[in-house]
């Protein structure tokens, strides 16, 4: 990677943003199992996010082979990108119907470390609301099973507008 990614459809997303979506693609490979849903889930990640050119080329190699999910993580280095980590993997790890423990031990470490390092007083009130805002009669407590489009699709809308809002 040759710099610092800025925010914007020609130059790509920040480095922070871009590392939590390839951390994303790495949780998707982690039970070594990769269904439909997930190709789908990354088909229209890749369609749908201003990537530049080779942040494109970087994440499409990662849609094809496992990267180290931890390493990856380590470069989302803005806590509310962290944050947005968290809620769209929940999602990822039900889109199968199989919530598996390779999954679920990745989200539960790198989510410790994540509690270890962030101020949660500055995200409550931002992140609580963005819950609230998901937890429809879609969710997965809800009704089990994900409906992916719709859920990944909302995901994808509220990130593309927090990403033009700075």
């Amino acid at each position: 990677m040759s710099g610092v990614f800025q925010t914007g459809s020609d130059t790509g997303l920040s480095d922070s943003q871009f590392y939590m979506w390839r951390a994303l693609f790495a949780l998707v490979h982690a039970d070594n199992v990769v269904t439909n849903e997930e190709v789908r889930f990354m088909a229209e990640t890749l369609e749908d996010l201003p990537l530049s050119p080779e942040q494109k080329v970087i994440l499409e190699k990662d849609a094809r082979e496992a990267q180290d999910i931890e390493a990856m993580f380590l470069k989302v280095t803005v806590p509310k990108d962290q944050a947005v980590f968290f809620k769209i993997a929940k999602t990822i790890a039900h889109i199968d119907g199989d919530y598996g423990a390779e999954e679920q031990g990745v989200i539960l470490k790198l989510k410790e470390r994540h509690l270890k390092s962030v101020n949660l007083d500055d995200l409550i009130g931002t992140v609580e609301l963005e819950f609230e805002d998901s937890e429809g009669p879609s969710h997965p407590s809800n009704v089990g099973m994900v409906d992916f489009k719709e859920s990944l699709s909302s995901f994808q809308k509220r990130f593309m507008k927090r990403l033009f809002e700075r």
